[in-house]
């Protein structure tokens, strides 16, 4: 996908956050990675990743890769169940997942 810096923060503020970094340089980071042709749920892993675990934005890093997620799923036009997948966004960040892989498999978990 084609995704960038300022579609990330428009999540942010459509979840009324201001769009403030506490962490740009994670976020800036998973963008050169997923820059490169991988596939589109590993660039949500590494995207996803890098909101719940090094929390780029001041607040709303949750609600933000929900939408985020939800977005890459609807583009993809993959169904998931969008229950599942808040545990899954929920999980990733209290357990701090940082394995890409891991977080794949995880997301995965939400196909129907």
């Amino acid at each position: 996908m084609n995704i960038n810096k300022k579609d990330i923060i428009k999540f942010n503020q459509e979840n009324d956050q201001s769009g403030e970094f506490s962490n740009e340089s994670s976020l800036e980071y998973a963008l050169s990675i997923i820059r490169h042709k991988i596939s589109w749920l590993k660039e949500l892993s590494y995207l996803l990743r890098s909101i719940l675990v090094d929390h780029v934005f001041e607040d709303g890093n949750k609600r933000t890769a929900l939408s985020l997620a939800i977005y890459y799923f609807e583009e993809k036009q993959v169904n998931i169940d969008k229950e599942k997948l808040t545990g899954i966004i929920w999980q990733i960040s209290k357990n701090n997942v940082t394995n890409i892989n891991k977080i794949m498999r995880l997301l995965k978990d939400a196909y129907n």
